[in-house]
């Protein structure tokens, strides 16, 4: 289990070394509050607990969408959620201004399909934010190293959040130079490369933090473990 004090105190040792460093998660609903607050409809693929959707308000509309009902969840009477898969969206076309994906990519067998029903759904000119991890860079790759059942043990004891890697993961769309390329009318408008910095424990702070500094040094952004990007439907 992890110590939240510790968790603290080693962020707060990262960020009075790195005063500019930035989490990929405090990026990522930086992005989330500045599309919801002009966006009047938001549909949240991957959703879970629905906790992004119920901590960014200010869609007109707002749906949460998973294939399954997490454990002991509790929706408030004006919440929208529907269990559904990626690859078959229980949505008519363009119905979206804003979606967002994070961490769901890396457990699809069939990304291009999902992406293609996400392009269906949104809307002429509206936007898709995405983060996933990259398949290339090291602790990725080692944990995939990891038996299946021992890497779940591992990962429901070391982190409370349950992350992503927990479920199967697959990465068949997870380089980043799979997001440099448009898919259908969905059009990439940015790529931001994020080495998070674990704070989980001394160890794992360790050894990430030193990872971040190399790839910072070597300038091998490409080899970060987290990929957020931003795409853009055409209205052509």
């Amino acid at each position: 289990m992890t110590d939240l004090s510790s968790i603290e105190n080693l962020r707060a040792r990262l960020k009075s070394t790195c005063p500019g460093y930035r989490f990929s998660w405090e990026i990522y609903t930086d992005l989330v509050l500045e599309n919801v607050r002009r966006c009047p409809s938001w549909l949240d693929i991957g959703a879970g607990s629905n906790i992004w959707i119920r901590e960014q308000p200010g869609a007109d509309l707002a749906v949460g969408v998973d294939v399954e009902k997490p454990k002991g969840l509790s929706l408030q009477p004006d919440e929208a959620y529907c269990l559904a898969k990626g690859e078959s969206l229980p949505f008519k076309d363009e119905s979206f201004h804003f979606i967002t994906s994070r961490y769901v990519l890396e457990h699809l067998k069939a990304p291009r399909t999902v992406l293609a029903e996400i392009d269906r759904v949104l809307k002429s000119s509206g936007v898709l934010l995405l983060q996933t991890t990259n398949k290339a860079n090291p602790l990725v790759a080692a944990s995939r190293l990891i038996p299946f059942g021992i890497k779940k043990r591992l990962l429901r004891w070391l982190f409370d959040d349950i992350p992503s890697g927990v479920f199967r993961t697959f990465y068949k769309f997870n380089r980043p130079s799979c997001f440099k390329k448009q898919i259908g009318k969905l059009h990439p408008e940015k790529i931001i490369m994020v080495e998070d910095v674990l704070t989980q424990n001394r160890i794992m702070f360790t050894v990430s933090f030193a990872l971040m500094r190399l790839f910072e040094k070597l300038d091998l952004q490409s080899l970060m473990g987290n990929i957020i990007a931003i795409y853009r439907k055409n209205t052509e």
